[in-house]
């Protein structure tokens, strides 16, 4: 299991979680585009590093996520 955290996005301590790109139970790739965040200024693309199968999403889209926070977990694909 491999935790999806916020990259470091500079001065900013909390983004609004906009949409997942993938639904819990989902499988993606690795760079595949996972979650959509926003600061006030831009709006991000957060990728899976690896492939596996999203398992939980820990925000909601419109909900606040401090920037230290895990926003998801992976199942990690084995063989």
């Amino acid at each position: 299991m491999v935790d999806v955290r916020l990259p470091d996005l500079g001065e900013v301590d909390e983004v609004r979680l906009v949409a997942w790109c993938v639904a819990v139970g989902e499988t993606v790739e690795a760079g595949a585009e996972l979650v959509e965040v926003e600061t006030e200024k831009a709006t991000f693309v957060v990728e899976a590093e690896i492939a596996g199968r999203l398992v939980e999403a820990c925000f909601a889209a419109g909900e606040p996520v401090p920037a230290d926070a895990v926003l998801g977990r992976i199942e990690v694909h084995e063989g």
